[in-house]
């Protein structure tokens, strides 16, 4: 009898599937600290997602980003910014694992720097950088469902970007 347990691959699937759905969404709230922390649950589905790849150094990088992403739903100080900044410069010496995973690094320092501006569209802006990074991490580490993702992620941002200007525009 064959063990019916889920392989690692389709369970980062799975969780990157979860990503997908939660980060969408919260990409449709209107007010930084509801997307911020929608991103928070996202950010930790897709760590989960990373765990099941063996991609150690881009799970650790996404949960500081979910820690982060909470934090900063909170407040702006800068300080706070920097903490984070240097968390994931340190995280990302010890996990460090391929050149690849400069593009992880990156995106976290740009959500990073993005996620303690007041402004929404800053916000979005910042998450439209990290999401063509982690796109390009993805195609290069090979996880269709995570590359779909941070396309989606992107084209949702711009709508929910787009709808909310258009919303400011109209009651003018």
């Amino acid at each position: 009898m064959q063990n019916a347990a889920m392989s690692p691959f389709l369970l980062s699937q799975l969780f990157a599937a979860a990503s997908l759905i939660t980060g969408m969404t919260a990409f449709q709230f209107r007010r930084r600290e509801h997307i911020l922390r929608g991103w928070f649950l996202a950010a930790l589905f897709a760590a989960a997602h990373f765990w099941f790849l063996d991609a150690y150094e881009a799970c650790f990088l996404v949960l500081a980003t979910a820690t982060r992403l909470l934090v900063s739903s909170f407040t702006t100080d800068h300080r706070l910014m920097y903490l984070f900044l240097a968390i994931a410069l340190g995280g990302f010496a010890l996990t460090y694992q391929s050149p690849v995973s400069l593009l992880a690094l990156a995106a976290t320092l740009v959500g990073t720097v993005g996620s303690f501006q007041r402004s929404e569209k800053t916000v979005r802006y910042t998450m439209m950088t990290t999401e063509v990074l982690w796109a390009t991490h993805n195609i290069i580490v090979w996880t269709p469902v995570a590359i779909a993702m941070e396309v989606m992620f992107f084209l949702s941002n711009l709508a929910g970007l787009l709808r909310h200007r258009k919303a400011v525009e109209t009651a003018l």
